[in-house]
């Protein structure tokens, strides 16, 4: 399966886990497409953490994905991309030029949240 969380309004994100081949990629794109419509959501977060290994076909799908979401008015922001398929997708030669990457979902929530236009606090400390 391939779940899409409405995180707050605006903010949706989509985790995924388990291997990635075309036919997947593809339901991930219209999940994502649909819940963009269905929320009025203007980010996603693509986290791949969970994602093992990339081929050609996955990465290209995914850069469709996030093109077809900039169509509908949304941003996306990848993360959780990992050393292996950092290698992977420079080595094929995909470009990721104009797509916002993060190392962690926590920092995609984070750039989310100040795109939102709010701030985390730190209660204890009194600092960001």
């Amino acid at each position: 399966s391939t779940p899409v969380v409405r995180l707050w309004d605006g903010v949706i994100a989509v985790p995924l886990v388990g291997t990635l081949d075309s036919a997947r990629t593809q339901v991930v794109m219209e999940k994502l497409l649909q819940a963009l419509v269905d929320t009025g959501s203007e980010q996603a977060i693509i986290d791949i953490t969970g994602v093992p290994a990339v081929d050609t076909q996955v990465a290209q799908h995914l850069l469709k994905t996030i093109v077809a979401a900039r169509l509908m008015g949304a941003e996306c922001t990848v993360s959780g991309i990992r050393p292996q398929i950092a290698q992977t997708i420079v080595a094929l030669g995909i470009e990721f030029e104009g797509i916002v990457t993060k190392a962690t979902l926590a920092d995609a929530l984070k750039l989310a949240l100040k795109k939102s236009g709010l701030e985390m606090v730190n209660r204890k400390a009194g600092q960001l």
